[in-house]
């Protein structure tokens, strides 16, 4: 990740200079659309290559291929995140197909055009590709990492492109709702966002501007944004799989292998025996001792264990 920040730092650059004109003339923001639009050219840049230009083209390809990813489809998600081996039989994707065309047709252009250019750029696109051709990733020192459980084998272009697919969609929506709630708490409550504002301007002046060290010394910043997602999980509930039979310790249940899992990441992080006033924005739930105090998987905004999410959150 600290290999793609200038890439992320260019987009914020971008949306820098879109809004600052619009604010300084007091005109009307709407601030989902504008994080949503960001964000879309932080992944698709990142993951794809592509340099979209949402920001200023709001009706950009990969943005509306994004909102057609998107659209509320009740019925189908349902039966995706709970059962999806019924779509499956049913002979229906979890995806359209004018979608997963365009995807899969902009990483195989790209991909194309890299390899024929010899163009090497340090982001997520570069890591797959490194995959596909050689079966493994090399760092910045040169060292082989070795990924043994794919046996350090190479990977297919359609494997690559659904990892860039998932990165997408991993960082698009979520990014920008979790911004957007955060944005949201800082408005209302004055106090929390001039402590965030001092202590940006502070780091900015110590690390003579914006930088990948930089935004982990914003100590307070990390304990705001993780305050936003206990509030405000990204994905309400979590699905897995119990892969081995066991009893749970201290309830009595019996689980048998290939249960299936439910975790209600939103009650959790609602649950006042261990969030006291859960309705209340207070950042400081999220001091080390407070954090060390409470189960690990009290707070799971990201999932947990091998398979959490890519952008966890993460105070080093």
């Amino acid at each position: 990740m600290k290999q793609m920040f200038f890439t992320v730092q260019e987009c914020s650059v971008k949306m820098v200079e879109f809004v600052s004109p619009r604010a300084k003339n007091r005109e009307f923001v709407e601030v989902e659309d504008h994080v949503a639009r960001f964000s879309t050219d932080v992944i698709a840049s990142v993951a794809f290559g592509i340099q979209c230009n949402s920001i200023e083209n709001p009706d950009a390809e990969f943005r509306e291929y994004g909102r057609r990813f998107l659209r509320p489809k009740p019925i189908r998600n349902v039966l995706l995140m709970l059962a999806p081996f019924w779509l499956n039989g049913l002979g229906f994707s979890g995806t359209d197909a004018d979608v997963t065309k365009f995807f899969i047709s902009a990483f195989t252009e790209t991909v194309k055009y890299r390899t024929a250019n010899n163009v090497a750029r340090k982001d997520f696109l570069d890591l797959i590709i490194q995959l596909m051709n050689k079966g493994y990733i090399e760092n910045d020192d040169k060292k082989l990492s070795q990924l043994s459980e794919f046996d350090s084998q190479k990977i297919t272009a359609l494997e690559g492109a659904a990892q860039a697919f998932v990165f997408w969609l991993a960082g698009f929506e979520t990014s920008s709702s979790t911004v957007t709630n955060c944005l949201y708490e800082l408005a209302l409550h004055q106090d929390i966002q001039d402590k965030v504002a001092e202590e940006a301007n502070r780091v900015l002046g110590e690390f003579g501007g914006m930088s990948y060290n930089g935004v982990k010394e914003m100590r307070y910043l990390y304990k705001v944004v993780s305050e936003t997602l206990r509030k405000y999980p990204a994905v309400p509930i979590l699905n897995r799989e119990c892969t081995a039979e066991i009893d749970l310790p201290e309830t009595g249940l019996h689980v048998e292998k290939g249960t299936a899992i439910i975790v209600p990441v939103y009650g959790l992080h609602n649950d006042p025996e261990i969030y006291p006033d859960p309705e209340k924005f207070d950042p400081e739930r999220f001091t080390e001792e407070k954090i060390a105090s409470r189960h690990p998987y009290a707070y799971l905004p990201f999932g947990e264990g091998p398979r959490n999410c890519i952008g966890a959150v993460r105070r080093q």
